[in-house]
């Protein structure tokens, strides 16, 4: 049987979405843009839209997405797609055993600074002498804030502080105290480097400063060199300037025997001998990539 000239073919509406099939697409897409770990990026936006555990996602790849979720994901998607951190569209990251709030304002917190708690907690939990703890330096409030609550239950009464330059980093770091319930606990100052504690002495440091070199900046991946904040990153002409900093005011700011717990960048540990300070290098710890990564210092 002919169709008549006038017929109008109906159009075929697309089918419902499900979770397994956008969550390939996303993958594939996220991974032809060069992002790295595109499959994991994947799992966090689609669960961060559904408010389920990635887990899940594979538990019901058939289910249906409504279309202001699909509309989320899609433009966490394109977001995703011009390189900005995941943290920073989907406001958030995690580090240990807490979930912080983020923003640009503020340092994504990174796996190789939870190396740094995990430092700082060993000497806390060997060294009943240390009471006071001082995070230069905070951002997000992620070292400080991780130590207030991994030690509330066994060690209450210590005294935590905290400073950073930048207001708008402070007022996240303070924000997420108050999240965790861990505002009372932590002091936090408005100031640059040491400049908040006139004459206060600390019992443990601990500092995660800016170690890239100027030079450097231009060629880290796009979500670093466009979208984090330089004040968080630069460390100079040789990376090195605010650890020389903090290396020459700490000492003055411990109370024997104090210990500087500090992060540091690939191939500065053979140049830290050369840094004039009072204070002994004690130990290097490496990251999972065999880099020194940790110095801790002693009075």
């Amino acid at each position: 049987m002919k169709k008549s000239r006038g017929a109008v073919l109906k159009e075929t509406k697309p089918g419902p979405e499900r979770v397994g099939k956008v969550l390939r697409e996303i993958g594939s897409r996220l991974q032809t843009a060069g992002v790295d770990r595109p499959q994991l990026e994947s799992e966090l936006i689609l669960s961060q839209a559904l408010s389920i555990p990635a887990a899940q996602l594979y538990l019901e790849p058939e289910r249906i997405l409504e279309n202001s979720i699909r509309a989320q994901i899609e433009s966490w998607t394109q977001e995703r797609l011009t390189r900005k951190p995941l943290a920073y569209i989907i406001g958030k990251a995690w580090f240990r055993e807490i979930e912080l709030e983020i923003n640009p304002a503020v340092l994504i917190p990174r796996p190789e600074t939870e190396l740094l708690v995990e430092q700082a907690l060993r000497i806390i939990q060997s060294e009943t002498a240390v009471k006071t703890i001082l995070d230069l330096a905070t951002g997000s409030g992620a070292i400080i804030l991780s130590l207030a609550r991994e030690l509330e239950k066994s060690n209450p009464d210590l005294q935590f502080f905290a400073s950073d330059i930048s207001g708008r980093a402070l007022s996240l770091a303070r924000k997420n105290a108050q999240r965790l319930r861990l505002g009372d606990r932590i002091q936090f100052r408005a100031g640059d480097w040491f400049q908040p504690f006139p004459g206060q002495k600390f019992h443990l440091i601990v500092c995660n400063p800016p170690y890239i070199s100027e030079e450097e900046l231009p060629g880290l991946m796009p979500e670093v060199s466009r979208y984090e904040p330089k004040l968080a990153l630069n460390g100079g002409k040789q990376g090195l300037e605010l650890i020389q900093k903090v290396l020459a005011e700490a000492p003055d700011h411990l109370d024997r025997p104090g210990r500087l717990v500090l992060e540091i960048g690939m191939g500065q540990a053979e140049k830290l001998p050369e840094i004039k300070t009072s204070l002994k290098l004690q130990k290097l710890v490496k990251d999972f990539a065999g880099i020194d990564r940790i110095a801790i210092f002693r009075l």
